[in-house]
């Protein structure tokens, strides 16, 4: 698809950055602060203008959302099928740290009244991660593809052609210092299952990050509602929809606790928080089965 060899560049030039400059430099935070509420990183920005910048001359790309825009970004192309939108730095409090990120996309196709009902709209999604290799994973065609970046050949080589979402994994991957605000008294609960059932915990603080590994590892990666962010943390149209079409294409599952993300309404807000459970059908087994 045009749209992902196009982000391929994106993905690139931002794993250059980072390679090349002072990563605490690259931390440090702006005077911005993004619609969701976030600190903005001085590679945030820098991720989003390389992004933008690749997406704005694509003649396929109607509009564009990223999280460090206040509204969807039109292109000169009012009559091109798709809508992309993207977290261009996904966990950049890591970057100071030297700790791995990424970037988060999702391409969503318009609908003949150029609306956009839900995830289903939802043609490619994906992410790139930025760590000892800078990898990426695309869901396209109802197959989850696998690729790393060769310096040598200065090219994405194929990694894995049809990777598939373990039944059962043995990692939860859930910020256990928050449990104590969940809205939602069933994580608790759901994670005393897993320890007893001896998962081990991770967590990063990079949905990238920490949905590759449960996508390559299994297990499960949650983030409920709490009393701080009472709607969710995980924003809907750039984070939740596409982990969700990520997971239910490689044979697993989404859920904001009650619907799958995916039959969640395309949202008025395009920074829309979410609560969010992704997993094997095991796990989904395990969480349903919690009163």
């Amino acid at each position: 698809m045009e749209i992902v060899k196009l982000l391929e560049k994106g993905f690139i030039e931002i794993a250059t950055v980072m390679r090349d400059a002072n990563s605490i430099s690259l931390g440090n935070i702006t005077e911005h602060n993004n619609n969701s509420g976030d600190d903005v990183k001085t590679m945030d920005l820098i991720s989003n203008a390389i992004l933008m910048d690749i997406l704005m001359k694509c003649e396929q790309v109607r509009t564009i959302g990223s999280e460090e825009e206040d509204t969807l970004c039109e292109t000169g192309f009012k009559n091109a099928p798709y809508l992309v939108c993207y977290d261009p730095l996904d966990g950049s409090s890591n970057i100071d740290a030297n700790i791995t990120t990424g970037t988060i996309f999702c391409i969503y196709k318009y609908n003949d009244d150029g609306t956009i009902t839900n995830g289903h709209n939802i043609v490619a999604s994906g992410y790139s991660i930025y760590g000892a290799a800078t990898q990426y994973l695309v869901a396209h065609n109802d197959t989850l593809r696998f690729y790393q970046y060769s310096n040598k050949r200065q090219q994405f080589d194929l990694l894995h052609d049809n990777i598939r979402i373990k039944s059962k994994g043995g990692i939860y991957s859930i910020n256990e210092s928050s449990k104590k605000t969940w809205l939602d008294t069933r994580y608790e609960k759901f994670v005393d299952k897993c320890i007893d059932e001896k998962y081990s915990c991770r967590w990063v603080g990079c949905m990238a990050a920490d949905g590759h590994r449960t996508v390559i590892k299994g297990g499960v990666f949650a983030y409920p509602a709490n009393k701080k962010d009472t709607s969710g943390k995980i924003r809907l149209l750039y984070e939740g929809y596409p982990f969700a079409h990520i997971f239910h294409i490689g044979g697993g599952f989404s859920s904001n606790g009650s619907i799958s993300i995916l039959d969640i309404p395309f949202p008025k807000n395009i920074h829309q928080k979410i609560p969010i459970i992704l997993g094997g059908m095991y796990e989904k087994e395990l969480f349903d089965s919690i009163c």
